[in-house]
């Protein structure tokens, strides 16, 4: 196992100063940085939650001072307990639920046109064709629920993912999803409003 008292870290592109095991768990516990940031150790670069577990540290960023003071002073790693390991093993995994939030993003797109069917499924079961105002109406409230829906997931994959270090992912998608579902809104308003007329 390394011998190292300090640690470079990397994230897009920039490598930090050196700094103890003490300093990258207060910087975790700040949420300055995550545990998908890469670590150098021995000439190799990882990420600081794969690090974390080859010392056998808990799988939260927010470790103990005797654990930390323990890794800096050479001593072997605490044992883990089997039922610790196991409930481990049972959480999600962390970069499995960063992309699916990145997903869930991408869906804005996605969700109004389906919701968008509600339209022809009703003139269908009625067998008449809705004026102009009335299929905009519905058209625009699928737009507005198909954009709002996908937050709810992102919501909860942020509150998770972020109890676990990853502040910084958690802002990248709510930025991500905020303008995607703008974008999107305004798009297919316009397509609709277009393809309301045409059968007006």
């Amino acid at each position: 196992m390394s011998k190292q008292s300090t640690f470079r870290l990397r994230w897009k592109g920039a490598i930090s100063e050196p700094l103890s095991l003490g300093q990258i768990s207060d910087k975790l516990r700040s949420g300055e940085i995550s545990l998908i940031h890469n670590i150098e150790v021995e000439g190799s670069w990882i990420t600081i939650r794969e690090y974390f577990r080859t010392l056998g540290l808990s799988r939260s960023p927010i470790t103990t001072a005797t654990q930390i003071k323990n890794q800096e002073s050479g001593g072997n790693p605490p044992e883990i307990k089997a039922s610790e390991t196991n409930h481990t093993n049972n959480q999600p995994n962390l970069e499995h639920l960063v992309r699916m939030g990145y997903l869930w993003c991408g869906s804005t797109f996605i969700f109004p046109l389906l919701f968008s069917l509600i339209v022809p499924i009703l003139e269908f079961l009625t067998k008449e064709t809705f004026p102009f105002s009335s299929r905009f109406v519905l058209l625009a409230f699928g737009t507005l629920a198909g954009c709002g829906l996908p937050y709810l997931s992102i919501r909860y994959l942020n509150a998770y993912i972020q109890d676990h270090g990853l502040s910084d992912i958690v802002k990248d998608q709510q930025k991500l999803y905020v303008t995607l579902a703008t974008a999107s809104a305004l798009v297919w308003l316009i397509v609709f409003w277009i393809l309301a007329g045409t059968k007006a």
